[in-house]
């Protein structure tokens, strides 16, 4: 299906092929009108495609196997989706029970543009049949379409465009699961992150696909560590997870920085497993990860944590008697009160480094603290 308007413009160059026969009058009259219908009716065809366009995108455009992507009419900068800087993102729970009521959020996101829409249906992933049922809770911004091949599609309205709002939209869209597992649903979509200008140009298209398991599959949960921790180079830790009961075997794999390929911390464990201590290598990253995959005779479910560190601890400072890694007033107080027997001694309180603990290390740290006090 082509959506480009500006063919009709092809008119203007009939008068080059008229027979001569027609003469100049002819040849002008037929000029003319060619104008009148390029400026005159041209705008309105722009207008109604952009305005069929705003209302919904016609049915089989969200790259599913055997369908197109919005691309075709949107292809301002190229046929690929995904080429911006921006990213369509699907949100649901990791598996689905049969007739369970299943949250979609589809996120669209791209800094700068003001109009969206989207393209979403749910398939079998082995035969890419229709799965479950796409429902409608929110009439004003969303609207349900059959294709021609059966596929049922949920995509925006004209209000669901949300012209005018900047850098973002999103769309919750309710599934019903279907009454009996059918094994793996992968959801498609496509995002359209348009400027808002009521034209086909410069507008950045975005595809995604995700997807639910089974009731037949099991699921995993990775409860620590869930991301944001530091950790130190030889730490050790306790990895927990949580996992369905149909689960029979556990690996723990380790991802040391994004892009690299995951290293096995164990690999067999037995169904009943939920926990694994595991010393942390000697290195420093950034962006080290952990995973769990639990799996059973039918399929396998992948938990993943976000991003942690692991980053060495720098030496101790002298003088640092109470380990909070500044040189104050506290640890002189903690160390008269290791001298008085009113406090546990620690290696930090021997300031001087002698061997002992003893007034001289007070007196080292007072001339520590002068020291710091007259940089």
């Amino acid at each position: 299906m082509s959506c480009r308007v500006e063919d009709s413009l092809a008119l203007l160059d009939m008068y080059r092929f008229m027979p001569e026969s027609y003469g100049p009058r002819g040849r002008r009259a037929l000029t003319r009108a060619s104008y009148l219908f390029a400026f005159v009716f041209g705008p309105l065809i722009t207008g109604l495609v952009a305005f069929g366009l705003s209302t919904g995108p016609p049915p089989g455009f969200t790259q599913a196997p055997g369908e197109g992507v919005c691309t075709e009419c949107h292809d301002s900068f190229g046929e690929e989706t995904n080429r911006g800087p921006g990213a369509l993102t699907l949100e649901h729970p990791a598996r689905y029970e049969p007739g369970q009521i299943v949250t979609i959020v589809v996120r669209l996101q791209h800094a700068g543009q003001r109009r969206w829409g989207f393209q979403l249906t749910a398939l079998t992933t082995d035969t890419s049949e229709p799965a479950g049922e796409l429902l409608v809770t929110d009439p004003l911004h969303m609207q349900r379409i059959q294709g021609p091949t059966g596929r049922l599609y949920i995509e925006h309205t004209q209000e669901g465009t949300f012209a005018g709002q900047r850098d973002r939209a999103q769309w919750v869209v309710p599934w019903r699961a279907p009454a009996q597992d059918l094994g793996p649903i992968t959801f498609y979509a496509t995002g359209n992150a348009a400027d808002g200008d009521g034209t086909r140009l410069g507008d950045w298209i975005y595809s995604a696909e995700s997807t639910i398991a089974p009731p037949s599959y099991p699921t995993a949960t990775l409860r620590f560590p869930h991301g944001g921790e530091t950790f130190r180079p030889n730490q050790p830790i306790v990895i927990h997870w949580e996992a369905s009961s149909n689960a029979t075997s556990f690996d723990v794999l380790f991802f040391p920085h994004a892009g690299a390929l995951p290293l096995a911390i164990a690999s067999g464990l037995p169904a009943e497993a939920r926990s694994l201590l595991w010393i942390l290598p000697d290195i420093s990253t950034e962006s080290a990860r952990l995973a769990v995959l639990a799996f059973n005779d039918v399929g396998f479910a992948l938990a993943e944590s976000k991003p942690f560190r692991i980053v060495a601890s720098p030496p101790r400072q002298p003088g640092d008697v109470n380990g909070d890694g500044r040189l104050d007033g506290r640890d002189l107080q903690l160390l008269f009160h290791i001298l008085f027997g009113k406090a546990r001694p620690t290696p930090m309180a021997d300031v001087n480094g002698d061997g002992v603990i003893n007034f001289q290390d007070a007196l080292r740290l007072f001339e520590l603290l002068l020291e710091q006090r007259l940089r």
